[in-house]
């Protein structure tokens, strides 16, 4: 068993080390950790200049929305890329993962057509893959063209890993039937990466070493009894460049701890995030592909917020917080990337608002579905 982390005096030397950043500096009456404030997107893209420090060397930069709708820029070091990517690879190494491996990413928007199922199918079959990663959907759609085609499979593989989106006990018994290795999750924030990893009893488990996860109560930001729902923040240990510190995540779970007393999350299931068509669903998570566009936009446009809301199979409404120029332009955009992700005919409207309403939770999630199963198009 893993020695406990006494994270109560590592929260406190972390605390300490908040005073190399202006916005923690000018705090006051913080004694504790729960008097830190929690912070989210909106936060940090309003006091950037208080929270980002500067940069020696290369800067990677990336680009996120999330399930938020508040378009976000991400800056990662070097050194911070290559300490994230040894804190995940010491959880697929759990997994048998050898330090040189050969790993097939999926690309989700790339598996809606046939020839490009036929592309990944041969890729497997050609390389001696030790992993494929990819979105929960994704590897549904994959798994079912390989039994389809009744195609092998090389025996080097030895786990499939979802990112991404939720994976529902539906998907993991069609991914793990047909690849025959275990279908192992994982839970992160493009900002920070690794959160949570499966550990051999299927659960989430927490990075204690990378990560500290709280679950508050919306509203007052109290924390909540194991056990007990809430909201899900996070502050990232490894993250130097932007302090992530009790971070809003935009998720709701609950925290508990196992039989061997690791702490496991648990995330409350998304219902609405599935774009519905008729006899199929693709995950929102597509959106993805647009979040350095609505990013630029929110730069050169003011825009604060944005939800896109599916009225039918075919209509789709977006709701802009913030002034825009370029409506046209927009509506083209996305009318277009709509289209080719979803192979139908859709029509897009605009609408400007002062505030996007936020859900019970305190959320505002970046895509919601009005379409019932009764729908018509």
């Amino acid at each position: 068993m893993k020695p406990p982390v006494d994270m109560e005096r590592r929260l406190h030397q972390f605390m300490e080390s908040l005073t190399e950043y202006p916005y923690y500096r000018a705090l006051q009456d913080v004694r504790q950790w729960s008097d830190l404030p929690v912070t989210d997107k909106a936060l940090i893209n309003e006091k950037r200049e208080l929270f980002e420090l500067s940069h020696q060397g290369k800067v990677y930069e990336s680009f996120t929305s999330g399930t938020t709708g508040i378009p976000f820029r991400c800056v990662k070091t070097a050194e911070e890329r290559w300490r994230l990517a040894m804190a995940l690879y010491r959880h697929r190494k759990k997994w048998g993962l050898p330090p040189k491996h050969h790993m097939l990413l999926l690309s989700n928007r790339s598996l809606s057509e046939t020839h490009h199922l036929d592309y990944y199918a041969n890729q497997i079959q050609r390389q001696d893959y030790h992993m494929i990663q990819g979105r929960a959907s994704a590897l549904v759609s994959l798994a079912q063209h390989i039994s389809h085609k009744n195609m092998a499979l090389p025996s080097s593989l030895l786990f499939v890993q979802n990112w991404g989106e939720p994976v529902h006990a539906s998907q993991k018994h069609a991914i793990e039937q047909v690849f025959r290795v275990p279908l192992v999750d994982y839970y992160g924030l493009e900002e920070i990466w690794c959160i949570a990893f499966s550990n051999q009893l299927g659960q989430l488990e927490i990075d204690e070493d990378s990560v500290y996860v709280e679950v508050l109560e919306p509203g007052t930001n109290l924390s909540v009894q194991d056990g007990t729902y809430g909201e899900v923040v996070v502050t990232s240990f490894l993250m130097r460049s932007i302090p992530y510190v009790r971070y809003r995540t935009g998720d709701i779970g609950r925290i508990r701890r196992n039989e061997h007393g690791a702490r496991i999350i648990e995330l409350f299931p998304i219902r609405n995030a599935q774009i519905k068509l008729p006899g199929r669903e693709i995950h929102s998570s597509i959106f993805r592909y647009l979040d350095k566009f609505f990013y630029e936009l929110a730069q050169n446009e003011q825009i604060k917020q944005f939800q896109v809301v599916q009225e039918s199979y075919t209509e789709f409404r977006l709701l802009i917080a913030g002034s825009l120029s370029e409506e046209q332009h927009l509506r083209t955009r996305l009318e277009k990337f709509l289209q080719q992700s979803l192979k139908t005919e859709v029509s897009l409207t605009i609408e400007r608002k002062e505030q996007i309403p936020l859900t019970a939770s305190g959320k505002l999630q970046s895509f919601i579905s009005l379409v019932n199963d009764n729908s018509k198009g």
